[in-house]
């Protein structure tokens, strides 16, 4: 199925808003539309492939339709998905898990929600379902979402309910990157959207996946079921494990940090490790506070001396807290010795980097070996 007639290659250079990316394309710099509102954080890196379409619609000439990521083609344009899926159903291509299919409708309004599709069966009941387009796939872990979704929320809720009056109620994760072999819901980034889909027991969760065969050509052929890590989300799903901390240093200072003396902090970007193992999210909360008694090293750096910019959670039922430390000390500029890690044998819980490493393709590897639990 070729999505696009043709496509070129541009590079990137920055993300100026949801929907609009900058890149070099042919050494201009244009500015291209993206159809995909999810934060992509993994593909942010200078000179990341991206590849577009002129599109003679709209406010922008190019169109961002996919990128690449550890060797694969990624399908981005989450507009497009929908009809992806609708071609899959008119080939009777997804027969096992939709049979006997009498007709389909498109754009269905049930309850507080509308559903992507609603499908009709010769007999039994009808089936709901919604399409989540799924762009993160790390180390061959696929992850849904990338951001925040209280409307996904609301969706797997609304399904459940839907569910307990005798309708059949799906929710298709659709994986357009041919590495994806295993999926779980992405707990780290929206917590709530983990407990939404554990307490659904009614709803049936799919993971389906397609190849690209070159970044506008979708091979329908291709499309399988990978399993749903379901053990994996019962045991950390959870409100405890470890997080990082992104903090920006306007200005280079020195102070005095508890027993540990006084230490300087060069103007740039700083990432914290820190372990919570009874209550993740009242720890994020007090970090985000900007009042409270200095208890922890961070505490004398937050909020007074430095800019808190941005918190990944890592939940888990174990901590992984010395591993990552000991994983960003060589990636990063320098460390603050000892900070953070008096109870520990790490040289440092806190390291320096002159450049945002939120752009930085080791630490993004970092982060998401780690949400994936793939860290070694």
């Amino acid at each position: 199925m070729q999505i696009y007639r043709s496509f070129t290659e541009a590079a990137f250079i920055r993300r100026l808003n949801r929907f609009v990316m900058e890149l070099d394309h042919a050494g201009q710099t244009i500015q291209a539309y993206v159809p995909n509102t999810g934060r992509m954080s993994e593909f942010l890196v200078a000179g990341q492939p991206f590849y577009v379409t002129e599109s003679a619609r709209g406010k922008y000439r190019h169109k961002v339709v996919s990128t690449q990521y550890q060797d694969n083609y990624v399908f981005l344009d989450t507009v497009r998905v929908n009809d992806i899926f609708h071609q899959l159903l008119r080939d009777n291509r997804l027969s096992a898990l939709f049979p006997d299919i009498q007709s389909v409708r498109r754009e269905v309004s049930v309850l507080n929600s509308r559903f992507d599709f609603c499908i009709e069966h010769l007999t039994g009941p009808c089936s709901f379902i919604e399409i989540k387009s799924c762009t993160l796939i790390h180390n061959r872990v696929a992850m849904f979402p990338d951001a925040p979704t209280l409307r996904g929320q609301r969706h797997i809720r609304e399904l459940q309910q839907l569910s307990e009056n005798d309708r059949n109620c799906h929710v298709v994760f659709l994986i357009i990157n041919g590495s994806a072999i295993s999926f779980f819901p992405n707990f780290h980034t929206d917590y709530a959207y983990g407990l939404e889909f554990l307490n659904a027991p009614n709803v049936q969760f799919h993971a389906l996946v397609l190849n690209l065969t070159d970044p506008v050509t979708i091979d329908l052929s291709s499309i399988r079921e990978i399993p749903i890590n379901f053990s994996l989300v019962k045991a950390n799903c959870t409100n405890k494990g470890n997080y990082l901390l992104l903090l920006e240093n306007a200005h280079k200072f020195s102070r005095l940090i508890g027993k540990l003396g006084e230490c300087s902090f060069p103007k740039g970007y700083y990432i914290y490790v820190g372990s919570a193992m009874k209550s993740l999210d009242s720890r994020i909360r007090r970090h985000r506070s900007r009042r409270k008694k200095r208890h922890w090293h961070i505490d004398y750096l937050i909020p007074e001396k430095m800019q808190l910019q941005k918190i990944f959670p890592i939940r888990r039922d174990s901590s992984i807290e010395s591993n990552l430390a000991n994983k960003l000390l060589p990636i990063s500029d320098l460390v603050i010795p000892h900070f953070g890690s008096a109870d520990t044998p790490d040289a440092s819980h806190l390291c320096y980097f002159a450049e945002n490493p939120i752009h930085n393709r080791r630490f993004l590897d970092i982060l998401l070996d780690a949400q994936t639990f793939t860290i070694s």
